[in-house]
């Protein structure tokens, strides 16, 4: 269930922060996000749910190298490596009042009998590759400003002030 990934060179564990790449005007996976925390996996075939229910955002977690699952039945850490290039599907659910990150949910799929006897585990994350291009790194609190406060709109019958 995809337990922790290498991204440019870091291990990314729960809890910890990853870059993601949200969808630009243009509809490409193309603006960089690094406040997005490691939240665990997220099955594919509820991935409406994410969407729908809990306001989820559909994401690409770029330039990972590797990914890791814990065997299901010996509890040993196994890895995968993937391709260069390689981005994970994630869902980047919303900010959470007062806090500075967004929870990063990675998406999985059924693994194939061949990854399931190697890793230990039944589920394993969806990859697609991207071009090569340079991201910042994870953000630390400090760097990230505090959403703006909006005014709630006036009531119907109220003048603005």
């Amino acid at each position: 269930m995809c337990n922790r990934f290498i991204q440019q060179g870091r291990e990314v564990r729960p809890g910890q922060r990853a870059v993601v790449l949200l969808r630009g005007p243009g509809g490409e996976f193309e603006m960089p996000f690094a406040a997005a925390a490691f939240g665990g996996p997220a099955r594919s075939e509820s991935r409406q749910y994410w969407i729908k229910r809990q306001g989820a955002e559909p994401v690409l977690v770029p330039e990972i190298t590797r990914f890791g699952e814990k065997d299901a039945a010996t509890g040993a850490q196994n890895w995968e490596d993937v391709p260069a290039h390689s981005a994970m599907e994630g869902l980047l659910l919303p900010r959470p009042a007062g806090k500075d990150y967004r929870l990063l949910k990675v998406v999985t799929q059924a693994a194939t009998d061949d990854q399931t006897a190697r890793l230990g585990n039944d589920r394993v994350p969806l990859f697609s590759l991207l071009p090569a291009r340079t991201l910042p790194p994870p953000a630390a609190p400090a760097d990230l400003p505090d959403p703006p406060l909006k005014r709630p709109p006036p009531d119907q019958w109220e003048l603005p002030v």
